[in-house]
């Protein structure tokens, strides 16, 4: 069996897929900050998402909905490890 790799990249290390998560933020942050929110989508996502994706605006909204989406169940994971759940103490 082949040794198993981060994000597919052979030889990846956790910092190396941090770093270019932290790259795609900035490049992300730096069009969000130059670019109307009702500007045309340069491209379009394959099926029926494409149409709902018709400017910077929606896109915004989805990488949103997404990064939400994506915490929630790293969050799941994490209380299968540490059974905290919640806000923790007040």
């Amino acid at each position: 069996m082949p040794p198993q790799t981060l994000c597919g990249w052979p030889g990846a290390v956790p910092s190396m897929v941090f770093a270019f998560y932290r790259a795609q933020c900035e490049r992300s942050n730096a069009v969000l900050a130059s670019t109307p929110l009702s500007a045309p989508a340069r491209g379009r996502h394959p099926g029926p998402l494409g149409e709902e994706v018709t400017d910077l605006r929606r896109i915004a909204l989805h990488m949103i909905e997404e990064t939400a989406r994506h915490a929630g169940h790293l969050d799941v994971v994490r209380e299968l490890i540490d059974g905290k759940t919640g806000l923790g103490p007040r």
